[in-house]
């Protein structure tokens, strides 16, 4: 089995910063508010532990922040949903037309007799494509495990192409 990331379950070692409300710093506590709403007291929420200003209770904010913020998943989480969504379906994982236009420049690039291609032919090239990339990448991950890392980098996909030898399509 891979290596994986593991975090902890311990709090940071610097607490998230609490959002304020915003306060009219030359509006005095007795005149009125010129947007037209009244401002809140400074005195709502509990205390900070340093002991300063009260700090701001956590209701969310606005819709609109709320819809503007989302929800933030821990780091890895959103790879592997989308590792195990495209492990469960069979089709291909580049796009069709890139793919044509580059088959087509490197078959200018060595040939210019043959300008057309069937649709199935490119359909089969890409196919084959996938396939050895798949495997150059799962060899890469292998290498990648072996020197004791998680992340795959430039030389074990160099190391898996040199003991992989030459594949001939």
């Amino acid at each position: 089995m891979a290596r994986t990331k593991h975090f902890t379950n311990k709090p940071r070692s610097r607490p998230k910063k609490k959002l304020r409300w915003n306060q009219p710093s030359q509006q005095k506590a007795g005149e009125a508010s010129t947007s037209g709403t009244q401002s809140r007291s400074i005195h709502r929420g509990r205390p900070s532990a340093r002991g300063g200003e009260p700090e701001a209770p956590q209701e969310g904010g606005t819709p609109a922040d709320q819809a503007r913020r989302g929800r933030r998943f821990r780091p890895g989480t959103v790879a592997l949903r989308e590792i195990r969504k495209l492990q469960r379906t069979w089709k291909l994982l580049i796009p069709f037309a890139p793919f044509v236009r580059l088959v087509k420049e490197i078959t200018s690039f060595y040939s210019r007799d043959v300008s057309r291609w069937t649709a199935e032919a490119l359909f089969a090239i890409q196919e084959a494509t996938e396939c050895y990339i798949h495997g150059l990448f799962e060899d890469a991950n292998l290498c990648a495990i072996h020197a004791k890392r998680v992340t795959l980098m430039t030389k074990d996909i160099q190391l898996a192409r040199r003991i992989g030898g030459k594949r001939h399509w």
